[in-house]
């Protein structure tokens, strides 16, 4: 384990960059903010955060089309059909710098997998005494532009009484694989989110669109507040009766390769994109 520890104020974070470049703990004053990674797992799904690249979410059976070819794309996670959450969240990242209150990780794609773009992605996760900013950015290292997408992925404390707020324009429904099935409903039709609402008691694993950017979820231990950039969407998850709660900005929805391109960023050869979250407490 080659754990980073920063800290800064009351803030306290631990990095495993070996584990898909992720985040293991965020605290302040002594209480998680973000779930707490158990110091010898391996597996970037039990983390606090993980980034999201070069695309998010799911792809419907690893298949699209872009600039008039095919591509395929195997699935990652097991009893998955569909590859999911991109390709970064399951290789190790290179540490390029770190001091006591931040650092700089890198991934160097070089196009051995079956995402065909080459990419180079540096994710920079930086404490204050206001609390943590995390910039993800993906330069495009081939030769012709490339679709790329990114976002991130953190594990929020859940507790039964979190309240959840934010707005959107939209919700987008799913079918049986989780996946969008085309149609578009109000963003309050699983719950108040607009107003402040617990988590109802039926699965959450959608996208909402036209997202304004910030969010909070509140509970007796205080009030967490994120804030992303360069996010549009952000998709909740949060399982019926589990301990999980995800509030995810992206740069896209689910499956945008096929149902909707023009959501995803078509980089030049050279050229980089990129998002950031930002969380605090109040």
């Amino acid at each position: 384990m080659n754990a980073i520890a920063l800290s800064a104020g009351l803030w306290r974070a631990k990095l495993r960059p070996e584990v898909g470049g992720s985040l293991a703990a965020l605290d302040c004053a002594g209480v998680p903010v973000l779930r707490t990674m158990v110091d010898d797992a391996a597996d970037p799904l039990q983390a606090a955060c993980f980034p999201l690249v070069p695309y998010c979410n799911r792809i419907r059976d690893g298949r699209f089309r872009f600039a008039g070819r095919e591509v395929r794309v195997a699935p990652n996670l097991a009893d998955q059909p569909h590859p999911l959450h991109g390709t970064g969240w399951l290789r190790p990242w290179r540490v390029v710098r770190h001091d006591a209150t931040s650092a700089l990780l890198e991934d160097d794609y070089r196009g051995e997998g079956d995402w065909p773009w080459p990419y180079r992605a540096h994710q920079h996760v930086a404490l204050d005494e206001m609390g943590v900013t995390i910039r993800l950015m993906v330069e495009n290292r081939s030769t012709e532009p490339a679709p790329l997408g990114l976002g991130l992925h953190p594990y929020f404390r859940r507790a039964s009484d979190s309240v959840v707020t934010f707005v959107a324009r939209e919700m987008l429904a799913i079918d049986p694989e989780v996946l969008p099935d085309g149609t578009r409903l109000e963003p309050d039709a699983l719950a108040r989110w607009s107003a402040g609402a617990k988590l109802p008691s039926t699965l959450v694993d959608h996208c909402f669109g036209g997202w304004d950017g910030i969010a909070t979820i509140a509970d007796a231990q205080g009030t967490v507040a994120l804030r992303g950039f360069g996010t549009p969407c952000l998709h909740v998850y949060a399982p019926a009766r589990g301990a999980e709660l995800c509030l995810e900005p992206v740069g896209h929805s689910p499956d945008a390769l096929n149902r909707a391109p023009e959501e995803i960023a078509v980089v030049p050869p050279g050229a980089a994109t990129g998002v950031a979250l930002q969380i605090a407490t109040n």
